[in-house]
């Protein structure tokens, strides 16, 4: 299996990169907000969510095959939706993929900046010099373009992988399977998690480039963007059981309270050997890593189409001096940018797909809507995630 991970192969990779750009250091805050919820209703509001953002990856691919195979999301939204479309594609597209980076950069950055605190010189902050390097480092991966992804991702994946199965070895025999069952003492408290659970699903941006990488291969795709989804699916299932059958009630409510990963880690890691704290740790800083790569892919690709420009360094540029200025500047007050991030989410991965569609079956070019009837629950739930984050935020 891991010979075959490993295997050159566009479609591999590609799954991977979804996978990977899924995954993210957030994964370790699902046990937190499950509070008061229990197991069941978490597991079946991520089955919901995980469903229909599966769908709208495929509305995307319809949309993009329909307009040009591997275009970006500008030129999607320029050719269907005109002005106010380019407005609402440019506008979701940088707010959360600058917020996502700049998070990416500012944690990516504080954990680097811990292995290299013996190389440091005096007189440059540890602090800031991981995060510099951090951005250097993978972000001149992302600007190298997809095929040096793929070859990064495939290797960090697979460590990453390795790391999540070392830390279950060490877990599961303390798992209590009665602590699962727990009913939710208050089951609209989903309403208010579901935007975080929203979050965790988000690999939409990086459909174009994934599918400039692979071909309009329309069959091929799908199962692409469905296995790569549900990979991360049965990692965050398995992790939570895991750690809802660890701690209990007074624990949880604790570390929900201050909201803290550190904690969860610390409360999970008590009592048992080094190697699962460091396995914990490996695995958080290689999610952030492909989480990084698989966003600044899509980023990259989608501000070097909107500004046609020939050369990759001045869209490198664009897209990673904004984000690192603010990890460096103001890392705290970019915590408030991140809160609505579901909302840019909704409009880029759910609201703009089913717009250009609307729009391709009026003018014809669709003979219908992909999707049949769950064409409009989907588009309803992206109303849903989008009033929660504007209402929870």
């Amino acid at each position: 299996m891991l010979l075959y991970m490993l295997k050159p192969s566009p479609p591999i990779g590609a799954t991977l990169i979804v996978a990977g750009t899924t995954i993210g250091a957030g994964m370790l805050a699902l046990p937190i907000i499950s509070h008061g919820l229990g197991f069941g209703l978490m597991a079946l509001l991520m089955l919901l969510t995980w469903g229909l953002m599966a769908i709208a990856a495929l509305f995307t691919l319809e949309a993009n095959l329909a307009i040009k195979p591997g275009c970006s999301l500008f030129v999607m939204a320029t050719e269907t939706l005109g002005g106010a479309g380019r407005l609402i594609a440019v506008s979701a597209m940088l707010f959360l993929f600058y917020a996502l980076l700049a998070a990416y950069i500012a944690g990516g950055g504080a954990q680097l900046s811990q292995y290299i605190s013996f190389i440091a010189p005096d007189s440059i902050p540890e602090n800031q010099l991981g995060i510099v390097l951090f951005a250097l480092i993978f972000g001149t991966m992302a600007a190298a373009g997809i095929r040096y992804v793929d070859i990064c991702n495939r290797l960090l994946f697979l460590f990453m992988l390795l790391a999540f199965l070392v830390a279950l070895v060490f877990l599961s025999p303390g798992t209590s399977f009665q602590k699962l069952q727990s009913l939710p003492n208050s089951p609209w408290q989903g309403f208010v998690i579901l935007p975080v659970i929203f979050t965790s699903f988000g690999y939409h941006g990086s459909i174009p480039s994934l599918i400039a990488y692979v071909g309009p291969r329309k069959k091929l795709l799908r199962k692409i963007f469905l296995l790569g989804s549900f990979l991360p699916l049965l990692i965050y299932l398995i992790w939570l059981a895991i750690a809802l059958g660890q701690l209990n009630d007074s624990t949880l409510a604790s570390i929900s309270e201050n909201g803290s990963v550190s904690e969860l880690v610390q409360a999970l890691s008590h009592n048992k050997s080094s190697c699962l704290t460091t396995a914990l740790h490996i695995f958080t800083d290689l999610a952030l890593i492909t989480s990084f790569l698989g966003v600044a892919l899509g980023l990259f690709d989608f501000v070097h189409s909107a500004t046609a420009s020939s050369s990759r360094l001045k869209t490198a540029f664009l897209v990673y001096l904004p984000p690192l200025a603010i990890a460096l500047l103001i890392p705290d007050a970019f915590v408030i940018a991140l809160s609505y991030a579901a909302l840019a989410l909704a409009v880029l991965a759910i609201l703009l797909p089913t717009m250009i569609l609307s729009k391709l079956r009026q003018n014809r070019t669709l003979t219908r809507l992909p999707g049949g009837w769950l064409f409009w629950p989907t588009l309803a739930f992206g109303v849903v995630v989008s009033c929660l984050s504007l209402l929870f935020s």
